[in-house]
């Protein structure tokens, strides 16, 4: 019972990478049912709503032909999802400089709302260019911000509850981090979400909140945006909030994604899905590095070398040499009996006899 229980355990843990792959297509798959089962019936009801306000628009003046208006429309459409505003006297520009700063920070940050576009093509170009350097500085600032900050708001904390209350480091990083993520919920999306709804009297908690979620995670649907139906100036105010609401919201989530990163849950959730790959791919690594740093033929020293005295010291008569160690000995230092033997052996220059008795009593 127990060898099938760990052949069962073997072959989930070889197979986990395969299994979570096909959850991940799985869960995609019902994503796109649910979205097709609940928008379907909303999409068909605006079409004909939109159908019948068209006709009535027609009846009531049947001097507009229906070609003429079908352009006007489809126009009216290309204009409104660029962001151009359809009244002729209106003073509000989407590119002006508090507009056109709130549309760099958006689309350097990957969030794109999509309601501010580039409209000539020496726009789309110098956009693309721009993009090809700023994102990428953009995620290198992050990152070393997000470095910098989380040993003093994550390390420094979970080791002060590791001191003072006496926890294990992993307790400590489990409260720390449901602190964290319940302080971070309330003060990127639950506050700004309240803010909003008082702000944008057109929009529910729901609403605002669903713009705040959407923006924090850099989807940037552009079907809600605040300051649209405000004055000029007070436009200006909330596009500008809204960009630092977006890089110092997406600073603090990097840092509350790196600090769950390190928990041990996590990391053994990880391991169980790529274990396997995991540690083959740290075999080939150890493998090419051990070849990489192989010496060359002629730098391999063989067994066959060894230190070879002068003929000098050979000539010696083997009274002379030390004593061969007993085994009560073999456990003393080799080193002193190395002292000792260097010296019982005369120079070289020194003839190879026995010194003179006569000589020594004198």
């Amino acid at each position: 019972m127990a060898q099938n229980a760990d052949s069962v355990l073997t072959f989930c843990r070889s197979y986990a990478f395969t299994f979570l792959l096909l959850c991940y297509l799985l869960y995609m798959i019902i994503g796109a049912v649910i979205f097709m089962v609940l928008e379907q019936p909303e999409q068909n009801s605006l079409v004909a709503e939109v159908h019948e306000l068209r006709v009535r628009f027609l009846e009531n003046n049947q001097c507009v032909k229906e070609s003429s208006l079908d352009r006007l429309l489809k126009k009216v459409l290309f204009a409104g999802k660029r962001g151009v505003t359809l009244k002729a006297d209106s003073d509000e520009y989407n590119f002006d400089f508090t507009s056109s700063l709130f549309f760099v920070i958006t689309f350097l940050t990957t969030t794109g709302y999509g309601t501010t576009v580039p409209l000539s093509d020496e726009g789309r170009v110098f956009c693309m260019l721009y993009c090809v350097f700023g994102i990428p500085l953009t995620f290198l600032l992050l990152s070393c911000i997000t470095h910098a900050l989380v040993p003093r708001l994550s390390h420094a904390p979970i080791r002060h509850l590791q001191i003072y209350w006496g926890l294990s480091r992993n307790k400590a990083a489990l409260i720390y981090c449901g602190i964290l993520a319940a302080s971070t919920a309330t003060l990127f999306f639950l506050l700004p979400a309240v803010s909003l709804c008082l702000l944008e009297k057109d929009w529910s908690f729901l609403e605002s909140f669903y713009f705040c979620f959407i923006s924090l995670s850099t989807i940037g649907l552009g079907d809600y945006l605040p300051g649209q139906t405000h004055s000029w100036a007070a436009r200006q105010a909330l596009e500008f909030a809204t960009s630092c609401y977006l890089v110092l919201g997406l600073v603090v989530l990097l840092v509350v994604m790196e600090s769950f990163w390190k928990l041990q849950q996590v990391q053994a959730l990880v391991r169980l899905f790529v274990g396997s790959t995991a540690a083959s791919l740290k075999e080939d690594d150890l493998d090419e590095q051990a070849l990489s740093e192989w010496p060359d033929s002629h730098d391999i020293p063989t067994a066959d070398v060894q230190f070879k005295p002068p003929i000098s010291i050979i000539s010696h008569r083997i009274s002379d040499l030390p004593p061969t160690p007993s085994v009560e000995d073999a456990c003393t230092p080799f080193t002193p009996q190395v002292a000792s033997y260097k010296k019982t052996v005369r120079p070289p220059h020194q003839p190879d006899t026995d010194p003179d008795p006569a000589d020594q009593n004198n």
